[in-house]
């Protein structure tokens, strides 16, 4: 849909008229704020209202779904091994959680760790990828990684090497040829 110019209805003709217009907006702009005050007024009053109407029904929610849960769960041999009961106003019922918590301390991750390789249980346990230390990489100057990398391109294995061109990241073959 295009937009429409707003036409306008008003013409000024001389500086009289235009000071009368600022006067005009001036005054419109304090009766709007005026307006808007007394809204805001009555939507914080409304909300105080409702929060204080509403605090003792959501405490009773609250308790009701305690004893709900103490019920379900003293009374779960009648569901008769489902997950779930059929009531006339809802349905009762026990999920099962889907995720699982691990402590934050390192410690104890190193027993988990430990326990779940134990267990032979090694796909639960993840090895992070090896990366690039960008630091160490900034020791090198550009023309050592540029070289190595056409060596790589042409198919050969890519390695850095040293200021004293030593030979880390070489094979025990590449090492014997030099």
């Amino acid at each position: 849909m295009a937009r429409k110019k707003l036409k306008n209805m008003i013409t000024l003709n001389s500086w009289r008229e235009c000071d009368e217009a600022l006067r005009a907006i001036g005054e419109h702009t304090r009766d709007i704020m005026a307006i808007e005050n007394v809204m805001n007024e009555q939507i914080a009053a409304a909300r105080a209202a409702a929060t204080d109407k509403a605090t003792p029904l959501k405490e009773q929610v609250a308790q009701l779904e305690l004893a709900l849960r103490d019920y379900a769960t003293n009374h779960r041999d009648d569901m008769d091994g489902k997950k779930s009961k059929v009531l006339t106003f809802g349905t009762l019922g026990f999920r099962r959680s889907t995720k699982i918590k691990l402590p934050s301390a390192k410690e104890k991750l190193a027993v988990i760790i430990g326990r779940l390789r134990a267990m032979h249980m090694d796909e639960c346990v993840s090895i992070p990828e090896p990366r690039v230390d960008k630091e160490a990489l900034k020791k090198y100057s550009p023309d050592v990684i540029r070289r190595d990398r056409r060596d790589a391109d042409r198919g050969g294995r890519v390695r850095l090497r040293g200021e004293h061109g030593g030979a880390e990241g070489l094979s025990r073959r590449e090492k014997t040829r030099r």
